[in-house]
């Protein structure tokens, strides 16, 4: 619980010296830098609570891996 309340602490250090360099006007690029730094510190504080965090590869395999077995059911039996 501490490394969260850590995690927290860094991140809003990091809103409170960055933010005020971002271009007033440019909302988009404020809202993308606070999306992603949202986002670092919610996996970082899953992390530092053993919160299971699924591996983005795990949806691509799961897409494709019926794709790459059929194609290689099928290379395997022209070549017999």
């Amino acid at each position: 619980m501490l490394i969260s309340l850590v995690i927290l602490m860094i991140s809003i250090t990091i809103v409170l010296i960055e933010l005020p360099k971002l271009k007033k006007g440019d909302a988009q690029l404020t809202g993308i830098f606070l999306f992603l730094l949202v986002l670092g510190a919610a996996l970082n504080i899953a992390i530092s609570l053993n919160i299971p965090i699924i591996s983005p590869l795990d949806p691509i395999i799961y897409i494709f891996q019926p794709i790459s077995d059929f194609l290689m059911e099928n290379l395997l039996n022209k070549n017999n």
